[in-house]
């Protein structure tokens, strides 16, 4: 894309930001899909997991053009590998997003009434990640002007912290899933409940995704 030329006359943030909103997206879409998919047909659910295909697609090519057009060196605070680094572990959590959206293709599934308010827990609580990693990467202009310190590095580690927290709860919630899955197992297909298993591991990742990305930021701090 030929105005990624012009934007690197500005930070290589504002790319990172422009990067995040492609990812959003992705998991804004999945969001609503995770919420209507047990009363959607699967013909529905496949036209809303393209959607999500599509937006990860996006943020691939941001990504590959960031790649490719980054400098060798550029005069800011974070050097070169530390900043695709960064950027490759946020184009993860687009991948979770796909991932998820492409599993919920596979068959039409109910959800069972005895795991579905954790499940809708267990789900919630790992979008709670995202929002709050979110809004990490949306603060490194306010690092930078503050050379990653001040109030502004104290009040991003809190932000950090919490979404380190967050990942630990899902954790938390994963496991107490888990065990009403098995407890319901043999009320369900073979299928199904492999199906399930599946959805949960994944499902998963997202908050551990924006855990793994909220550390990588922190050690920017650590090392400023």
């Amino acid at each position: 894309m030929q105005y990624f030329s012009k934007l690197f006359s500005r930070a290589p943030f504002e790319l990172l930001e422009l990067h995040m909103e492609k990812v959003i997206a992705c998991l804004v879409k999945l969001d609503e899909i995770l919420k209507i998919f047990e009363d959607t047909d699967l013909s529905k659910l496949e036209t809303f997991s393209a959607s999500v295909s599509e937006l990860e697609h996006e943020a691939d090519l941001i990504k590959n053009d960031i790649r490719s057009t980054l400098p060798q060196s550029f005069l800011f605070s974070v050097d070169r590998s530390n900043f695709l680094e960064i950027l490759s572990v946020q184009d993860d959590l687009a991948d979770v997003a796909e991932e998820i959206a492409n599993l919920l293709t596979i068959k039409q599934l109910a959800i069972p009434p005895e795991i579905k308010t954790d499940l809708t827990a267990y789900k919630n609580k790992n979008m709670e990640a995202v929002w709050d990693v979110k809004e990490i990467v949306y603060s490194f202009e306010e690092l930078l002007e503050a050379s990653f310190g001040g109030p502004i590095a104290v009040k991003i580690q809190n932000k950090i912290d919490q979404t380190a927290y967050k990942e630990h709860e899902a954790d938390l919630l994963k496991r107490k899933l888990l065990k009403g899955l098995f407890n319901i197992a043999g009320s369900l297909s073979t299928p199904d409940f492999y199906l399930w298993m599946h959805l949960i591991e994944a499902i998963g990742k997202i908050s551990h995704s924006a855990e793994k990305l909220a550390l990588r930021i922190g050690m920017l701090l650590d090392f400023k």
